[in-house]
């Protein structure tokens, strides 16, 4: 009986052994490795998608950059138009203005010349009031004379005056007093004669004198008006093109301020476009890194599939084999018994007593036995379950969390609403910035394990790395900015904690310091990135 029961013993645990599913942990990794490789490459099929939207805004900003740049050249060219008809009017002005000048120096002339003419007119007419009352004189004169002659008869009393003479000195005195009194009439007559000429030639001289003086002046003073229209024509003219070239200096700078924009824009989708092919070339890495992975998994898996068919196997042979061993230890068990009940048989008659006492004997230790062989069953069956159990517990599991890459202070945090230190602005600071309080801290390390997605410089964050990391099946940007030097290259796989930059000062920067940033799910996504740090 004992042998019996060590048999089916063995045969129990043999067979739990055989019926215990064997838990493979290889299997469930090849899956998860398959659905990191799905998510893979429906990412990388995104990425080809944002792909063709920066191509796109980049071919957009491309046009509207030639277009703008046509525009520009025909307002400089407009500006250069107006600029040479603006020296044009400024040369006529100028020589308008040189016109006036010498009008006016022509009128301050005539203006003098008028009074000059003034002045003589003046003297003419002094001039004319003296010959006129000489002229009135001497006709007073002339008519006393001719009221003289008159009444004493004429020239005779000249001849009674000089043969009246006593002798010949009184003679030649008379004679010389009548030539004198005769010289001096027709003098005085002469005089008036000359005086009346005179009198007429200055009136006549004063008349034409105030005639071209005021026909000049009207004449100069209309050329002067009329110089003066053409000037204010010219300054309005001036004035018209200073306001031309003022609308179109300034549609100018709008063209150069739009143009500076789209160039931001086109270089913007260009570094996105550099960062998708670095994100492209990333997910290919992780996809090729997958791929091994899935194989070293199927390969481990087919293996390990041949080991449990071979133990399966052995099992099985071990099972026939204690299965033959059984059967034979049963006949002879059977045929032993036979034997033991003749002996009990005979034996029965001469000692009942005893055989009663070694009946019961036998009997408590073959349950006593029966349980300890009990009890070691279900110890090993348990050992069993226990190292199932274990296995799986030892089942390794994904680092979450990022550390910091940096050990230097934390200078600037996390603010959606900061006023940027160079422009002035508002503008959102969508990570963290750390300082350098020892040489120790200018060490940037990576956050967390990941693969390298680009390296390069990108506008205003100056030298710049970004890691992509896949955290518990959470994808995760990671971005490294104003950086001196960087020590990895794109599509290179980095552990958390591996160096890879030197704090700097490049981009839009106002001292050493690094600027770090975490997006969820993909890059411009930021997040405050104190609540991801270890």
């Amino acid at each position: 009986m004992r042998s019996l029961r060590a048999l089916a013993a063995f045969s129990l645990v043999t067979l739990l052994a055989v019926t215990t599913p064997i838990h493979s942990v290889s299997a469930e990794s090849v899956k998860d490795v398959e659905d990191e490789i799905n998510e893979l490459e429906k990412e990388k099929s995104d990425l080809e998608s944002e792909k063709e939207e920066a191509k796109k805004k980049k071919d957009d900003s491309e046009e509207k950059l030639e277009s703008n740049k046509k525009e520009q050249n025909n307002v400089e060219s407009e500006i250069s138009s107006i600029d040479e008809e603006l020296s044009q009017t400024q040369s006529d002005i100028a020589d308008k203005e040189g016109e006036i000048e010498a009008t006016n120096q022509e009128i301050a002339s005539l203006t003098n010349e008028i009074e000059e003419l003034s002045n003589r007119i003046d003297e003419l007419e002094e001039d004319i009031v003296d010959l006129e009352e000489r002229i009135e004189q001497r006709d007073a004169l002339i008519k006393d004379r001719l009221r003289s002659i008159q009444q004493n008869g004429g020239e005779i009393q000249y001849l009674e005056v000089i043969f009246g003479a006593q002798n010949f000195s009184e003679f030649v005195s008379r004679s010389t007093a009548v030539n004198r009194i005769m010289d001096s009439d027709r003098s005085i007559m002469e005089e008036q004669a000359n005086d009346k000429a005179q009198l007429e030639d200055d009136k006549g001289e004063l008349e034409a004198s105030k005639v071209t003086v005021e026909e000049n002046k009207v004449a100069v003073e209309e050329n002067k008006a009329a110089l003066e229209d053409q000037h204010d024509e010219l300054l309005a003219l001036q004035d018209q093109l200073d306001e031309q070239i003022s609308d179109k200096e300034t549609l100018l700078a709008d063209l150069e301020i739009e143009y500076d924009e789209m160039e931001e824009v086109k270089l913007s989708a260009e570094e996105e476009q550099q960062l998708i092919d670095a994100q492209a070339a990333a997910k290919q890495a992780a996809l090729e890194s997958a791929q091994s992975k899935k194989d070293d998994l199927e390969q481990k898996e087919a293996e390990e599939k041949a080991r449990a068919e071979a133990e399966a196997e052995r099992k099985a042979e071990e099972e026939r084999q204690a299965e033959e061993a059984r059967r034979a230890a049963a006949e002879s068990e059977q045929e032993a018994e036979q034997q033991e009940e003749e002996s009990e048989e005979q034996e029965q008659e001469s000692q009942p007593a005893e055989e009663e006492s070694e009946s019961e004997d036998t009997s408590s230790e073959e349950e006593t036995e029966q349980q300890e062989e009990e009890s070691d069953v279900d110890v090993q069956v348990a050992s069993g379950a226990s190292g199932e159990v274990k296995s799986e517990d030892a089942a390794p599991s994904n680092r979450s969390g990022f550390i910091r890459p940096t050990s230097g202070p934390t200078t600037s945090p996390f603010d959606p609403n900061r006023v940027h230190p160079i422009h002035g602005d508002v503008r959102p600071h969508n990570g963290i910035d750390f300082g350098q309080a020892g040489e120790a801290d200018k060490v940037i390390r990576a956050a967390a394990d990941g693969v390298v997605a680009y390296t390069g410089t990108m506008s205003g964050y100056g030298n710049t790395v970004m890691v992509t990391h896949n955290i518990n099946g959470q994808e995760y940007t990671t971005l490294y900015a104003h950086l001196d030097s960087f020590t990895v290259s794109n599509g290179e796989t980095v552990s958390q904690g591996d160096q890879i930059a030197v704090m700097g000062n490049t981009g839009g920067s106002t001292g050493i310091h690094l600027h770090f940033e975490i997006h969820p799910g993909g890059y411009k996504n930021p997040v405050d990135p104190a609540g991801y740090l270890n």
